[in-house]
């Protein structure tokens, strides 16, 4: 009997090992495998004019702009309501085979992380955006204009991917979204749309600095003459940063494509998508990007996330000179807060407050705030420190580790990173796990539970809501120490502290009409509900 005993404890033990070590949660673990994933190609999300479209191909004109859509199978995955990432890819701002093997949303890095994404349960967005600048000119204007010009059209078309995705959201759906949660994960070129996304917000952040205006009289960057002083860009033009305003006189359409004709001869370039949906985002996370201003970043604009290799040569780590290398050569454009600083001027403004980021003690987040590079141990910055193996060559840098790409393509030579993919998947590794519990406490403020601890029986009540004066927070079973509020894209609206009793009252008053995320923490663990200000 107590061998047949302990042979009967011995099938529980493995038994209760075994379902501890396939327990999986969604968003955190991957839930669903390859098979399980669907990929819709080649879907339009909405149209512009492009100055770069080379003369075989028609010149100038306006062309579509698209994404690749990777989700679990609805016909699997029950959930109606799931959280969006869109991804940006990389390119200097320039076609795909001009300078890099790289530059285009099926990019190896933009795919592996996609899918990564959707087998957590995300609907995962690769899109395309505008590209093309005169990288090489030797006019400083014109060089350093049409790059400014280049990153802002992308941010328009970033924003109208944002709306398309939310208006579809709102309509029939098909694609199960959670409008209350979209975020963007943007490499190289993609990190500095990611970072500059929310932060550029007004005109004056683009047309005041003296680094964002011409130098000299002379040839405009579209066309014309300008004066010395005046800034680079021209929302009469190309609209603003929302891509509204400055619209193209439309004079037909193209027979072959049915795309909208535009009179060159009237100045309007822009062309307004997606109209009327909100393009907030909750999160934004950048893998080797700068901000091109660090003047940009406000108080409440949305949290962000950075990766970084310290050596970058293209872009700097803390503040410096953005280089671009076209056949062999090396330009210089403009100089940027690079992530470790976007990372400090963020923390410093509370933006970041949501994500919790000081107290996560897992080795991930231990290892980037105390890393020797990280100055002030900053939050949400996480450095890799690859050296240049030859300081006479700093451009020889392992820059952009999650990258890899076909060995076959001639564009290999000009890229200085390893082409190893076993070594780029192990970078990705760590992108995820330092990336995903911090996009977990962003959707928590948003009503989701990812990597709460089961909590013991008690109840929240939140009465009244609606709420117009005040409501008071009620528990059964619990003591409520502390309560937080956050609207929908996670920025702190109101905190109470030391509380010590089973009900509180929160004015409500003064707020913004809206919906808002209570945050309930008690002595038994921590409850959220949403409340409703009318």
């Amino acid at each position: 009997m107590k061998n047949l005993y302990s042979l009967k404890n011995l099938i529980i033990l493995f038994c209760l090992i075994n379902l501890n070590a396939t327990a999986q949660e969604r968003y955190v673990d991957e839930v669903f495998t390859d098979s399980e994933i669907t990929v819709l190609s080649d879907v339009v999300y909405g149209i512009n004019f492009s100055q770069y479209v080379p003369a075989a191909f028609g010149g100038p004109q306006v062309i579509p702009q698209f994404h690749d859509v990777y989700m679990p199978d609805t016909s699997i995955d029950a959930v109606n309501a799931r959280p969006v990432v869109v991804l940006l890819h990389t390119g200097s701002f320039l076609p795909k085979g001009l300078a890099s093997p790289l530059g285009e949303r099926t990019d190896s890095v933009m795919v592996e992380i996609a899918m990564r994404f959707a087998k957590r349960g995300f609907v995962a967005i690769a899109a395309s955006y505008r590209v093309g600048w005169l990288a090489n000119s030797t006019n400083l204007d014109l060089r350093r204009g049409t790059n400014l010009a280049a990153v802002y059209g992308a941010i328009q078309d970033t924003k109208a991917c944002v709306r398309s995705l939310r208006g579809r959201a709102y309509g029939n759906n098909a694609w199960r979204m959670d409008p209350n949660f979209i975020s963007l994960l943007g490499s190289g070129s993609g990190g500095y749309i990611a970072l500059a996304y929310s932060t550029l917000d007004n005109y004056a952040e683009v047309a005041n600095p003296t680094k964002f205006q011409y130098t000299a009289a002379g040839p405009g960057i579209y066309g014309g003459t300008v004066s010395a002083g005046d800034p680079y860009i021209d929302t009469a033009i190309v609209g603003d940063w929302n891509g509204i305003g400055g619209y193209a006189t439309i004079i037909g359409s193209d027979s072959t494509t049915g795309l909208p004709i535009i009179d060159l001869t009237q100045p309007g370039r822009n062309i307004a998508n997606a109209v009327g949906a909100p393009d907030n985002v909750n999160l934004t996370i950048n893998l080797g990007g700068a901000l091109a201003d660090s003047a940009w970043t406000s108080a409440g604009d949305a949290p962000s996330v950075s990766f970084h290799s310290r050596y970058d040569f293209y872009a700097p780590y803390y503040r410096g000179m953005v280089n671009v290398p076209i056949a062999g050569a090396f330009f210089p454009v403009v100089e940027v807060a690079g992530s470790h600083t976007a990372a400090k001027v963020a923390n410093t403004l509370g933006n970041n407050t949501v994500l919790g980021s000081s107290m996560m003690m897992d080795p991930h987040s231990i290892l980037a705030r105390s890393n020797s590079y990280n100055i002030g141990n900053e939050e949400n910055i996480y450095t890799f420190n690859m050296v240049p193996p030859n300081p006479a060559m700093p451009f020889r840098v392992n820059s952009n580790p999650w990258d890899w790409w076909d060995g076959n393509d001639p564009l290999t030579v000009n890229e200085t990173n390893p082409n190893i993919k076993a070594q780029s998947m192990a970078y990705i590794d760590t992108i995820m796990a330092y990336t995903l519990p911090r996009v977990g406490k962003a959707m928590n403020a948003v009503g989701y539970s990812v990597g709460a601890d089961e909590l013991p029986d008690f109840n929240i009540s939140v009465s009244p809501n609606p709420s117009t004066y005040s409501s008071l927070i009620s528990s059964q079973g619990a003591t409520i120490r502390s309560v937080s509020v956050y609207d929908v894209l996670g920025r702190p609206v109101y905190a109470l502290e030391n509380i010590q009793s089973s009900q509180t009252e929160i004015p409500t008053a003064s707020w913004a009409r809206g919906t808002y995320i209570v945050r309930i923490e008690t002595d038994k663990g921590v409850k959220t509900s949403k409340l409703v200000r009318n």
